[in-house]
């Protein structure tokens, strides 16, 4: 398959940006739970839209009224992501007559960071690779309405249900930790397990009913902070995300791109940056139900 090039960077077939998407949801629990659809550079004002009409019964000769309908709007936001991996110079040899063999490497070990960072961005405005909070975006974990963990799990669903009762809820995402806790729970008197849909693997597909996924971005791993977020559950439909750019990969063959003092032509090394541009909103934060863990 021929690479196309544009301003010596290596543009990724269709096919492969295809496989980021795909990959996202071994790691991103939003990707998961929510299809992408492709997002314009332009700030996108969604217009917000709450059905509230009710049937009235007239009776003869008596006048008809009317129901006043509010509009909100949200505006999407952008997010670049820039994953960069140094390597020996000898793989670059190695691999010089096949590029779409480097890049395949690339997408394999840095597409997850990518799905990855879609979910810290959203859940907790946190860049993953440093853990730290990000000036100017709102945490999901934050804003969204906050029940307290008990010690009964099966208490602590039911809540997160209750604070939901005017949405439609249709995904939970839960962080490991808390899945591998869900998984060991069992009915008293026969010891079989409450949710047998949860495997060794901890890889969920759905929970009581529901469309699930696990990752440890659910609970912030590398936050520098802890998070204490066990779950979350909602109408993953009021979140919007996709691609605004396309993805690059790019090898650079000298200076210091990734800022670590040291250079690379000196260092025997290549480095391989793979940059997206992702684009986001939460419509309402109310149609999600954050589950904390007491600190």
């Amino acid at each position: 398959m021929p690479l196309m090039l544009s301003g010596g960077k290596i543009k990724l077939p269709r096919s492969v940006v295809t496989e980021y998407i795909n990959k996202a949801k071994d790691s991103s629990t939003i990707a998961a739970l929510t299809p992408n659809v492709p997002q314009s550079f332009a700030d996108v004002d969604h217009m917000i839209f709450v059905p509230s009409a009710e049937a009235e019964v007239v009776e003869e000769g008596a006048p008809k009224s009317s129901y006043d309908q509010d509009l909100g709007a949200v505006t999407g936001k952008r997010v670049k992501v820039v994953t960069n991996t140094r390597v020996s110079d000898e793989l670059k040899w190695a691999d010089e007559d096949n590029r779409l063999e480097i890049i395949s490497n690339i997408v394999k070990d840095q597409s997850e960071a990518i799905g990855r960072a879609l979910d810290y961005v959203i859940y907790h405005a946190i860049n993953p690779r440093k853990g730290t909070a990000l000036a100017g975006y709102d945490a999901l974990a934050a804003k969204a309405q906050q029940v307290t963990a008990s010690d009964d799990e099966l208490d602590n669903i039911d809540a997160l249900t209750d604070k939901l009762l005017d949405y439609a809820v249709n995904g939970i995402a839960v962080s490991r930790a808390y899945a591998a806790v869900l998984r060991k729970l069992r009915v008293p008197a026969s010891g079989m397990r409450l949710f047998p849909e949860i495997p060794l693997s901890l890889e969920l597909g759905s929970l009581d009913g529901i469309p699930a996924a696990c990752s440890g971005t659910v609970n912030g791993r590398l936050a520098q902070t802890p998070t204490n977020v066990e779950a979350i559950m909602g109408d993953f439909g009021l979140i919007k995300w996709g691609y605004v750019r396309d993805a690059f990969s790019e090898v650079i063959e000298y200076g210091d791109p990734d800022n670590t003092g040291a250079d690379l032509k000196g260092n025997n090394q290549v480095c391989y940056r793979t940059e997206a541009v992702l684009g986001y909103s939460v419509l309402d934060y109310s149609g999600f139900a954050v589950l904390k863990k007491v600190a």
